[in-house]
């Protein structure tokens, strides 16, 4: 295959291209921007990124430049299933290769077909040069150019200029995917903390908060139990301040972060308020630290007489047996099974035991699952 070299001349063009592709990965509405980039910068008459399905002869345009709009909408909707290089492309090629239209079918072939006589031909197109991009049984996702008839067959050197964007368009897509699935999961976890009657903060390790539910805000508006001063949360008692702020260190200490330190805060009107500072840097609480980029979480709740344990509530609730609540409660501050089986003493068969038993009691399908179940349940979060 032959090497594209950039001239001089292409250097700030395509350095600007692949700076608009990544920008495509934090705002996917920035796809028309790179995709008028990417026709310019290869001299085409248009540009896509664009899914198929193979074995359905679907195709569904993520984004799309150049071209008749209404031609273009009509060949998703319809001309799609006569376009003879879906199949070859579902079977013959791999993310990140680049090839020509006219590679799988050949041109005498193609221009006799409806893809070209209802959507090529009348849009001024005679061969697309294309990257692999994703594909998953029969789907598939590429982007690529669109070249006009008086330079059709595109050649070799086409396809190396392609070439010099795969690597970066292949890594936009990956970010753009993984910020996706930390939005869905990110937003989740927010749905769940709003709907909390007790109030929730999530700090880092100076006590800046990042997070506070409604009915945080509403203490912090109050004022009598805790204050923010340049961002940070402080307890308005000055013992409960210093403790809090020896709490969020001792997060960021694996040795010290395995159980939750409990703060009273003072009282608010005829009740006695408490705190209690939760580590998120252990076991399956590591990931919503992680989305959140903090440390632990500080439940504020009123101070009740003869509240029953969480232990109680679950196991009662669920009707788990000793063990099975030995193991619910040790998971979340192990780093999974093997971790746990260790914790108890017991082999990582019984653990695994127990936990299907659990899941199937509490109508959970994984540790993610059943760590809301124990947001939703334990003493701070009620009320």
């Amino acid at each position: 295959m032959a090497k594209y070299i950039a001239m001089p001349t292409d250097t700030e063009q395509l350095s600007e291209l692949i700076a608009a592709i990544y920008d495509t990965a934090f705002d996917p509405d920035r796809w028309p921007d790179a995709l008028a980039r990417t026709t310019q910068f290869m001299d085409a008459t248009g540009a896509t990124f664009a899914a198929h399905d193979a074995a359905r002869k679907e195709g569904n345009p993520y984004y799309t430049h150049g071209g008749d709009p209404a031609l273009n909408a009509r060949y998703y909707t319809e001309t799609v299933r006569f376009n003879p290089a879906l199949v070859p492309i579902s079977l013959y090629r791999e993310p990140g290769e680049v090839f020509h239209l006219t590679e799988l079918v050949a041109n005498d072939e193609l221009r006799r077909s409806r893809l070209f006589k209802d959507w090529m031909e009348p849009s001024d197109w005679g061969d697309f040069t294309h990257a692999l991009i994703e594909k998953s049984g029969t789907r598939f996702s590429t982007f690529g150019v669109a070249h006009p008839l008086s330079r059709s067959p595109a050649d070799e050197q086409v396809k190396a200029r392609l070439g010099l964007l795969v690597p970066h368009v292949l890594r936009a897509v990956q970010i753009s995917n993984s910020m996706q699935l930390q939005r869905v999961e990110l937003d989740a976890m927010t749905v769940a903390l709003e709907a909390l009657s007790a109030a929730v903060f999530l700090l880092r390790v100076e006590a800046d908060y990042v997070y506070a539910n409604p009915a945080a805000l509403q203490l912090l508006a109050d004022g009598r139990l805790v204050a923010e001063t340049d961002g940070r949360l402080r307890p308005i008692d000055a013992d409960a301040a210093k403790l809090l702020r020896e709490a969020l260190q001792a997060s960021t200490d694996l040795a010290l972060a395995a159980q939750p330190v409990s703060i009273i805060l003072g009282r608010h009107g005829d009740e006695t308020w408490v705190g209690h500072v939760v580590s998120l840097k252990q076991g399956a609480r590591r990931r919503a630290g992680r989305h959140y980029d903090v440390v632990a979480a500080l439940f504020v709740h009123r101070a009740e007489a003869r509240r029953p344990t969480l232990v109680q509530v679950i196991a009662a609730q669920f009707k788990l047996t000793a063990a099975e609540a030995r193991v619910l409660f040790a998971i979340l501050t192990a780093d999974g099974v093997a971790e746990t089986a260790a914790i108890l003493g017991i082999a990582e068969e019984t653990v695994k035991t127990h936990l299907k038993r659990i899941y199937a009691k509490t109508n959970t399908s994984g540790q993610a699952e059943l760590f809301k179940l124990l947001l939703a349940y334990a003493n701070p979060m009620v009320g």
